[in-house]
């Protein structure tokens, strides 16, 4: 008896446990009821609203029925109208929503109860009147009511600035149909909106956004400045960069910006940049950027102004960013929403007045791709908000800053996600031998290698693979393969790895050089070094006149101071030229003496000087002869070549002698044949005709 009972009784419970599951997934809203209004007068009608909220796999009926008091009005929609012929004027009327589903289950909302006179709902107040030339502002509005010749009731304001999202609501309780903002802040646009209710029926609908801006007033504060480097090469250019005023600094137009600049030299000069009308400021939302170097800036002073004054002057020191020696270690942590920095600060001294923490898209242009926090120096570690990008690098560094510098003190570069690095753009060999090479390649740009790149990956074949680290990052880098082997062809690789992975290779072919060729080669290359050097000599001297080797000689051979050519013109022009002709010489022959071309002018002064010179007795000085015809036949290596030298000439041009053929010292000595040379040619010319005749 007593488990049946149990049973009976669990059932029961499950009966109502399914209706109450069922009363919690099928809810119906009470209806809402209201006599609209317009600007002149109420609708006769009464309207009700209501909202149904279900489980989905609840399949219910499309209708829905509006019941009051003994009449009912069946809808497909959210709403329905009660029409005046079926209601009384300022009387009770009860509510209520009912519909069921495709099981034929009933469900009905809350009864609600009103009296027909507290339901009117007026249209909404329009904003007429502002005043807000000075502080506070103050609204003035109309109340329906009056075009309804109803009561007036209460009214509601709400305000709220642009960059706010949640409205401000004042209520006003009072029939003046005005309201005041007492301290706005400057310079700001407000949107405000009004409704209003006449006697004890409802609230109007809010009115439409009015915006007002309040007066502007002189801005406060200071500019955050800062500069942009290339952190990366040691002499690199600045740009200087800040962040714009918010409204509650501004406190109104931005109309320009006042930048000095002081130099190294110790000179300065001043800028006025309009904010409207300035090409050479280039801004966003937040920040604004001067595009023109810093170079040989030492300092800059900064301040904004509007048309009712200006801030407070920013100060910054211009450094070129050099990096620290030793080794300080930056910890770098990113997600998609934040990066938080951590760094080593127990070195600090008492001159650093703070950090500076700046973030930058890696191979952004100066200027682009960047934002910074300063930092106070207790701190070592920070967390900035932002949205980072995927398989973007982003150069994070600290610096120091104190009155006279700003330093880096340590950088890193960091992606929230890495992806698979791009190919390398250039790969060459630089130089090659027998059993090596060094090759070159271009390192992949930070913007599109989709990661922190720790190294590079270098091989040939299966088994010749090697690491090269990616340090510094925008370096060219080289690296030399060893132990080839000669007169063979290779085939070599390279790829970027990262934490995703390694990129795509890029191939370079090659064959080392051969021993024997290469001694081959060098010699060809000394000879034709050799060839060419004596070409260039022998132009050098056909044009100059001069041989500026010196084992071939230093001076010009002087042709006059050949006996043979004074024999000649002795010849021609001198009956008594025997006389200065060496007994011991013989007439050359003239077909095989060389012809040696030169100035004209030069010829004929010899030439005068020659043909003038008297025969004269032979001068025996210091043990040996001299001809006193105008050469001064000594040693060639003293041949007449200064204006002294030509000036004893004319002294002596009275006499003329000539020296034995046994004399070393002249001209055919050293440039021309002597008899003996000429004979021995012609002794051997006359021998190898008779090998020929026996022949």
């Amino acid at each position: 008896m007593a488990a049946v009972t149990s049973v009976w009784f669990l059932c029961i419970l499950m009966v109502d446990c399914t209706f109450f599951i069922e009363g919690l997934l099928v809810t119906l809203s009470p209806p809402k009821c209201y006599i609209p209004c317009d600007d002149s007068s109420c609708s006769a009608d009464i309207i009700c609203t209501w909202d149904s909220n279900h489980d989905p796999s609840i399949s219910l009926n499309n209708t829905y029925t509006l019941h009051w008091e003994d009449y009912k009005n069946t809808v497909t929609g959210h709403s329905a109208v009660i029409q005046r012929n079926y209601f009384t004027s300022h009387s009770e009327l009860r509510v209520w929503i009912q519909t069921q589903d495709q099981d034929g289950t009933v469900f009905n909302s809350k009864t609600v109860s009103f009296n027909t006179a507290d339901i009117i709902k007026p249209s909404p107040p329009e904003i007429k009147e502002v005043l807000s030339s000075q502080e506070p502002i103050e609204i003035h509005w109309r109340s329906p009511c009056d075009w309804l010749m109803l009561e007036v009731g209460h009214c509601e304001v709400r305000h709220r600035t642009e960059a706010e999202t949640a409205w401000t609501e004042q209520k006003e309780g009072g029939v003046s149909g005005s309201y005041t903002l007492n301290n706005p802040e400057p310079c700001t646009n407000y949107s405000f909106q009004v409704r209003c209710a006449c006697g004890t029926s409802m609230m109007s609908g809010w009115s439409k956004v009015h915006v007002i801006r309040s007066a502007e007033r002189a801005p406060i504060g200071k500019l955050d400045i800062w500069r942009d480097c290339d952190m990366l090469r040691p002499s690199s250019n600045c740009v200087l960069t800040w962040k714009r005023l918010p409204m509650s600094q501004a406190r109104g137009h931005i109309l320009g910006y006042n930048l000095t600049l002081y130099y190294n030299n110790g000179t300065n000069s001043v800028l006025n940049m309009s904010a409207a009308e300035s090409v050479c400021m280039i801004c966003n939302e937040v920040q604004c950027y001067h595009n023109s170097s810093l170079k040989d800036v030492k300092f800059v002073s900064f301040n904004a102004y509007n048309a009712l004054g200006m801030t407070a002057p920013s100060h910054l020191a211009v450094q070129t960013p050099v990096t620290i020696t030793d080794q300080r270690a930056i910890d770098l942590k990113m997600n998609r929403n934040n990066l938080s920095v951590s760094w080593n600060a127990t070195w600090i001294t008492d001159n650093i007045s703070e950090f500076v923490v700046q973030y930058k898209e890696a191979g952004s242009p100066l200027g682009k791709g960047l934002d910074w926090v300063r930092v106070n120096t207790s701190l070592t570690k920070i967390t900035v908000k932002g949205q980072f990008k995927n398989y973007t690098a982003y150069q994070v560094s600290v610096f120091t800053v104190s009155d006279h510098m700003v330093q880096l003190y340590c950088t890193d570069i960091i992606h929230f996600v890495q992806g698979i690095p791009a190919k390398v753009p250039l790969f060459k060999v630089l130089t090659y031998g027998t059993t090596h090479v060094t090759l070159l390649w271009e390192t992949v740009l930070m913007s599109v290698h989709n990661g922190v790149t720790p190294y590079y990956q270098i091989g040939y074949g299966k088994d010749n693979v090697y690491n090269v680290s990616a340090y510094p990052q925008m370096e060219n880098r080289t690296f030399t393969l060893t132990n080839l082997t000669e007169d063979h062809n290779y085939k070599v690789w390279i790829k970027a790895v990262n934490q995703a992975g390694s990129g795509p290779n890029t191939t370079v072919l090659f064959k080392t050089q051969d021993t024997e060729n290469i001694g081959t080669f060098i010699q060809l290359f000394f000879v034709l070094l050799g060839a060419g050097l004596l070409l260039c000599c022998s132009w050098f001297c056909r044009k100059n006149k001069t041989c500026p080797i010196a084992f071939l000689d230093k001076k010009i051979p002087d042709p006059h101071n050949s006996n043979i050519i004074r024999e000649m013109k002795y010849q021609i022009n001198d009956s008594l030229a025997w006389l200065c002709i060496p007994a011991t010489e013989q007439h050359p022959k003239m077909s095989i003496i060389e012809i040696v071309n030169i100035s004209q002018g030069a010829f004929t002064s010899k030439m005068a000087d020659q043909m003038n010179c008297d025969i004269g007795d032979n001068i025996v000085e210091e043990g040996r002869q001299k001809t006193q015809c105008g050469s001064g036949k000594e040693e060639y290596s003293k041949m007449i070549d200064s204006d002294e030298d030509k000036n004893e000439e004319e002294e002596d041009n009275d006499t003329c002698s000539s020296s034995s053929g046994g004399d070393h010292a002249g001209y055919e000595q050293h440039f021309m044949p002597t008899e003996l040379d000429i004979k021995a040619v012609e002794e051997r010319e006359r021998t190898e005709r008779s090998w020929d005749e026996m022949m």
